[in-house]
């Protein structure tokens, strides 16, 4: 592996951050692809709707419980050899995917698929934290997240066609294609970001060691929380959108993947939203209070929609403000929980990721096991869900003042 890329690019263009995107976006791109063909799978396998969305609830698992590792490695043995050791896994399980003979070895593949996947997200948040003060780190992020949210608007809409033309299988085939793709971009182009001096031997101990530095350190844990709830809704609705758009309102799969975009779109428009008001002067604590609102506001409205009746417009415009604020506020969110600890960065990306991702695995298999296509079941949980991001983000915000005043 070089140690200079051959077409390296330059830490913090533009470039750079949109290279880091795309790595990121396969995580999404592996979620939503699949969406369109959630309720083929649980036709051609001949299982329940819950059982097929272990597909989704898998890989997410796999994905969350391998970031408190490669995390750790990454403040270990560098950045760059995780990430592409990372999607070189990813690549590989996509191709074992495609060929699964049953459901159960789909569901086997689709958890190494999900640890191959948990590099690309822990290293491109640790190569920003490394080299971009607290504040900056927000703005990029939110770019990212922005540049990020291209993944959920074109994914289903892509998964549709594929799934039409090819049938399910090509889909993950699609997905081991990209993979291979960004691994050579990884290969050629990104730059290590981790001095040599700052690494260590890894162990088990260190790695424990890190880790309860991370959660001891002061100004952490509520915004790891507030990340937790915010995206807890969020694949609440990515997980259980097709059953309740495509059964419960009758949407067809062609047109599935336009309201899938609708809220991806809010996504990216609230990121860049947030990214304005950051380089405004705007900080991160203000922006998770406003995001959090939008959180709130949006699942009043969701579960006031539904409960009266009115349609699909009562679903999806309350969801469209519910996305616009997780825009806004999980870039902050995360930047803040990583800036007590710049040092252990990987460390602290791990377990922010692997807390929020495992609150989205068991909202969305919950709320599709429990509701279904029952909208107002999916209400209970933006309500609840925007109503505790919204109190943390409040409390967090009391806490910071706190401790301005003894300073």
């Amino acid at each position: 592996m070089p140690a200079v890329p051959r077409y390296a690019t330059t830490v913090g263009s533009r470039v750079w951050i949109i290279t880091l995107a795309a790595m990121t976006g396969i995580v999404a791109l592996s979620i939503d692809m699949s969406l369109p063909a959630q309720p083929t799978l649980a036709e051609r396998f001949d299982v329940s709707s819950e059982t097929a969305q272990l597909t989704l609830s898998l890989f997410l698992i796999g994905f969350a419980g391998a970031q408190l590792f490669v995390g750790y490695l990454s403040d270990a043995l560098g950045r760059r050899r995780v990430m592409i050791g990372g999607l070189a896994m990813f690549t590989i399980a996509g191709v074992a995917c495609t060929v699964a003979p049953t459901i159960e070895v789909l569901l086997a593949m689709r958890v190494l698929q999900g640890i191959g996947a948990s590099a690309a997200p822990v290293v491109a948040r640790a190569m920003v934290r490394d080299t971009q003060p607290a504040a900056q780190a927000a703005r990029v992020l939110s770019t990212m997240l922005a540049a990020l949210a291209l993944a959920p608007m074109i994914g289903p809409v892509i998964g549709g066609v594929v799934l039409r033309a090819l049938g399910w299988r090509a889909i993950f085939a699609s997905l081991s294609l990209c993979g291979l793709v960004l691994l050579a971009i990884a290969y050629h182009t990104l730059v290590e970001t981790m001095p040599d001096e700052r690494r260590a031997r890894p162990s088990i101990s260190g790695l424990m060691r890190s880790y309860g530095r991370f959660f001891a350190a002061t100004g952490t844990k509520l915004p790891m929380l507030i990340s937790c709830a915010s995206f807890a809704g969020q694949f609440a609705y990515i997980a259980d959108s097709p059953f309740v758009l495509m059964e419960g309102y009758g949407v067809s799969a062609d047109h599935f993947g336009f309201y899938f975009a609708m809220t991806a779109f809010a996504l990216m428009l609230g990121s860049l939203t947030g990214g304005r008001i950051l380089r405004a002067g705007r900080s991160p604590g203000v922006m998770t209070v406003l995001g959090t609102s939008c959180l709130l506001v949006g699942g009043i409205g969701v579960a006031i929609g539904t409960r009266l009746d009115i349609g699909i417009a009562g679903f999806m415009v309350p969801m469209v403000l519910y996305f616009f604020g997780t825009g806004i506020v999980s870039p902050s969110a995360m930047a803040m929980a990583m800036e007590p600890v710049p040092q252990i960065a990987g460390t602290a990306s791990a377990a922010i990721g692997a807390s929020t991702m495992t609150a989205g695995a068991i909202a969305g298999y919950e709320t599709t096991r429990i509701g279904g296509s029952d909208p107002t079941i999916f209400a209970m949980v933006t309500v609840v869900m925007g109503t505790l991001a919204f109190v943390l983000a409040i409390t967090a915000a009391v806490m910071r003042q706190r401790r301005r005043a003894l300073v």
